[in-house]
C-alpha cells in the first residue's frame, strides 16, 4: 500500500489543476479514486480550502440521508405513524446522502459550514461567499432560478471532479431547468421542515425531474442528460484535466458548461 499523500503535495496538485486564491469551487469526489492522503477525508477538505485561500469558497451538493423523496414521490404517501416519526430537516444536524460521497460528511462537519434550506437539493458551503450562495433555496425549482446553483454559476464558480465520474456534474441540473424545451418531466414530493417555532411541518416540493429530464433520459441503464452533456463537453477539451493522488480529475467552468448544456438541449430537443 502506498504512503499517504502529504497535504502540502495535495494542495500543489490542486493548484496545478487551476484552483487558486479566491476561487469558488463545487467539489464532487471519490476518495477511493484519490487514494490515501494525509489525515484522510478531513485532510482533503483542508487541502481544498488551502488551495483556494484566502477568500475562496468550497461548495458541495450533499442532499439528506433521510429525505423522503421516494416515499412521497408523485402522490406516494407515508402512513400516519411513519409520517409522525419522520425527523424534520435541520441544516445544523442533518446527515448527508451517502451515495454522493463520503467527503460531503466531512465538509458538513467543518467549522463555519452553512447548509441551504431545501432538504433534498441541499447544498453546503464554507468560505467567503458561503452565506451569499446558500441564501434562499426554494422548494419549487430547487435547481433553477433563485437556487444556490444559479448563484454558483453567476458568481463564476468552478466544478471539480476529484476522481468522480462525469455523471456527477450537478450544476447541469440547472441547465436542464432553464433549457427551453418541451415535455420536460416534473416531480412532486413532500419534505418535513422546521417552522419558525421549531415545529415539524410538511411542505410540497416540485421541480423538473433530475433523474430524467426527458423520457429518453429516464431509461433503466441508460445515460441521463447530465452524463450525456458532460461527456460531450469533456470530449471538446474545454476544461482542465490532471492527476490528484491516483485520480484523474477535471475542472469545468460552471458558466461555460451550463451555457453549453442549455444550448445542446435546446438544439437537439427544442
Amino acid at each position: 500500500m502506498s504512503a499517504p499523500l502529504p497535504r502540502s503535495e495535495l494542495v500543489h496538485q490542486l493548484r496545478r489543476l487551476g484552483l487558486g486564491a479566491g476561487d469558488l469551487v463545487m467539489v464532487h469526489a471519490s476518495l477511493k479514486a484519490v487514494g490515501p492522503v494525509e489525515d484522510g477525508a478531513a485532510g482533503i477538505v483542508q487541502a481544498l480550502r488551502d488551495s483556494i485561500h484566502p477568500d475562496g469558497t468550497l461548495m458541495a451538493y450533499v442532499s439528506w440521508d433521510r429525505s423522503p423523496y421516494e416515499e412521497t414521490l408523485n402522490g406516494a404517501t407515508l402512513d400516519v405513524a411513519a409520517r409522525d416519526a419522520w425527523p424534520a430537516f435541520d441544516p445544523a444536524t442533518a446527515g448527508t446522502e451517502p451515495s454522493f460521497g463520503l467527503l460531503n460528511a466531512f465538509i458538513c462537519r467543518a467549522p463555519g459550514v452553512l447548509r441551504s434550506a431545501h432538504p433534498d437539493a441541499n447544498i453546503a458551503a464554507i468560505g467567503a461567499k458561503a452565506r451569499e450562495l446558500i441564501g434562499e433555496h426554494p422548494l419549487r425549482e430547487g435547481y433553477g432560478p433563485g437556487s444556490p446553483l444559479e448563484r454558483f454559476v453567476q458568481l463564476g464558480g468552478k466544478v471539480l471532479l476529484l476522481g468522480a465520474p462525469l455523471d456527477s456534474v450537478t450544476v447541469l441540473h440547472h441547465a436542464e431547468t432553464i433549457a427551453d424545451i418541451p415535455n420536460k418531466r416534473r416531480v412532486r414530493y413532500e419534505q418535513p421542515l422546521l417552522d419558525a417555532q421549531g415545529r415539524k411541518v410538511w411542505r410540497v416540493a416540485e421541480e423538473f425531474d433530475t433523474n430524467g429530464i426527458l423520457d429518453r433520459f429516464a431509461q433503466e441503464g441508460g445515460m441521463d442528460a447530465v452524463e450525456t452533456i458532460a461527456r460531450l463537453y469533456a470530449a471538446e477539451g474545454r476544461h482542465v484535466t490532471g492527476m490528484v493522488g491516483h485520480a484523474t480529475c477535471h475542472v469545468f467552468d460552471a458558466r461555460d458548461i451550463v451555457r453549453y448544456g442549455k444550448a445542446w438541449l435546446e438544439r437537439n430537443f427544442g
